[in-house]
Parts: C-alpha cells; sequence; structure tokens
C-alpha cells in the first residue's frame, strides 16, 4: 500500500490532481489531503483573529472535500486523512513528506494554467516542491484529463542516474498500468554515449527488466524542445525526470531560456527524487 500527499487549495486543479492519483492507485492506497495557509504579510494586531478564520476556513473546506470523496465520489471505505497546516505551502509540503510517522511515497500536486511543461516548472509552487522534496513527485496539469498512462516517456541523459536504484513508487505505476516505458536520451549532434553511460544504461535495463521498456537516442541542439517533440509525437502520457541532477531541468526552471520554449508537454511530469 502507497501513501500519496495531495497538496489542495479546493481549486479545480487540484481536484483534477486527485482524480489522477485515484486512476494511478486505485482506492486501496492511502491518501492525505493537505491544505495549507497563512495571512498576508502585515503586523496589524488583528493577526492572531485572521490566522483563527484562515483556519477555520481551512478546516470546513477539506471537510467539504472530504464528503466529496466519500460520498460524491462513493469511495465511502477510501482511507483519506486531512490536515490544515499554516505556513508556507512548500515547507509545509516538504516536511509532511520527511514526517517519519506518514511514510508518504509520492507527492500529487496540480499546476495552474494550462501550458503544460513550461507552466508545471516555472514559477510554481510545484517547481520549489520538486526542487525540495525527499520523495517523487507527480505535477498534474489542471486540463489534463485523467487516464491511466501507457505510454511513459523516461527523458534521461544517463548521467543523472549512476547506477542508483529507481523509486519504488515509479516502478509500480508502470507496472500496474502495464505501461511501455521509453527511456529517450537527447544528444546534440555527432555526440555519442560513452562508456560510463552506456553501463548505467545497462544497470537501467536489469532494473527494468521485469517491465515493458525499450531505449531511444535522437539528436537535436535543443534538448529541451527534443524532448518536447518527441513526446507529442508518440502520443506520451506521462514524462518522468530526476530534475535534482538534470542539467536540461535546470535550463528550464531558468526563467530567460524557459522562453525557449516553443511548445508545451500538457501531460503529468512525473519528478522523482535522489
Amino acid at each position: 500500500m502507497k501513501t500519496i500527499l495531495i497538496p489542495t487549495d479546493f481549486s479545480d486543479s487540484a481536484r483534477n490532481a486527485f482524480d489522477f492519483a485515484l486512476k494511478l492507485f486505485g482506492e486501496d492506497n492511502k491518501f492525505i489531503l493537505l491544505n495549507t495557509y497563512e495571512e498576508p504579510r502585515s503586523t496589524t494586531s488583528s493577526m492572531i483573529s485572521l490566522r483563527d478564520i484562515l483556519h477555520e476556513s481551512s478546516v470546513d473546506s477539506l471537510r467539504e472535500a472530504e464528503y466529496r470523496v466519500r460520498e460524491v465520489l462513493g469511495l465511502k471505505g477510501i482511507q483519506l486523512d486531512t490536515y490544515s497546516e499554516y505556513g508556507d505551502p512548500v515547507h509545509a509540503i516538504a516536511n509532511f513528506a520527511r514526517n517519519d510517522d506518514l511514510k508518504v511515497d509520492l507527492i500529487v500536486m496540480g499546476t495552474t494554467g494550462a501550458s503544460g511543461l513550461k507552466e508545471i516548472i516555472i514559477g510554481s509552487v510545484a517547481s520549489a516542491v520538486i526542487q525540495n522534496s525527499p520523495v517523487p513527485v507527480m505535477a498534474v496539469p489542471i486540463n489534463y484529463k485523467p487516464e491511466a498512462p501507457k505510454r511513459i516517456l523516461f527523458a534521461s541523459d544517463l548521467s543523472e542516474l549512476d547506477g542508483s536504484s529507481l523509486p519504488e513508487v515509479f516502478m509500480d505505476i508502470a507496472r500496474v498500468n502495464k505501461a511501455e516505458i521509453t527511456i529517450l536520451t537527447v544528444n546534440k549532434e555527432h555526440d555519442i554515449i560513452d562508456v560510463e553511460k552506456a553501463e548505467v544504461g545497462y544497470d537501467l535495463h536489469i532494473q527494468m527488466q521485469e517491465l515493458n521498456h525499450r531505449f531511444e537516442v535522437i539528436e537535436s541542439e535543443n534538448i529541451e524542445l527534443g524532448i518536447e517533440e518527441y513526446a507529442r509525437v508518440n502520443d506520451m502520457q506521462m514524462l518522468v525526470t530526476i530534475p535534482k541532477q538534470s542539467t536540461w531541468f535546470h535550463r528550464l526552471v531558468n526563467p530567460s531560456l524557459s522562453k525557449k520554449l516553443a511548445n508545451h508537454i500538457d501531460i503529468p511530469m512525473l519528478a522523482l527524487s535522489k
């Protein structure tokens, strides 16, 4: 059984993320709804009372969200806990994920806007959570219709893997949904894969030997656009990255370079933790 943490601001985006988590894992897992709140930056004497009001509103909204899950969706027996937490959302989410008692396996969160990969990563709470989380994070575009992924694109130059074991939650997603995984490496023209990366690729193949997977190498002078084009042409349903070691991920979070992204990937992105 997996424990899935779903941050919520009670928006359509957050509800969509919850529905996608259900589609991925089914109701036989544990789900945690977390709402964070903080008052506007101010030093007025009414600060404490305002915090109390925000807390009451948070608790009431969580109660309504739980009602939706149990009564409207008909999941009366689902393991669902709700938490209202004061403070910065990024730190609160990361702290929950680090809580040994909760044993969180994955964070699933919605993203505002409908412009895919660019909006998932750049200038958002999801971006900060991805870069600070000790567990994998799934970012789900608001307009993405929840469906079980059958085609997963794992974008990697292989150097960030260094023989490490892949998170079990990723393996479970692929296994449960009988997905085909394409491990995509984007090289600039005339680049070659060195011996060290080839060895990492072999280690990855051994780890995935029970899964349907294949390796693909393409050439593109722009790695980001190469990944986006491949995902679009091959109708991929999920993108997987390892952002903390990924050079191209760090280029994406640089606002000046992100403007070069002419297209968008409107599919969920699973950022693996390392």
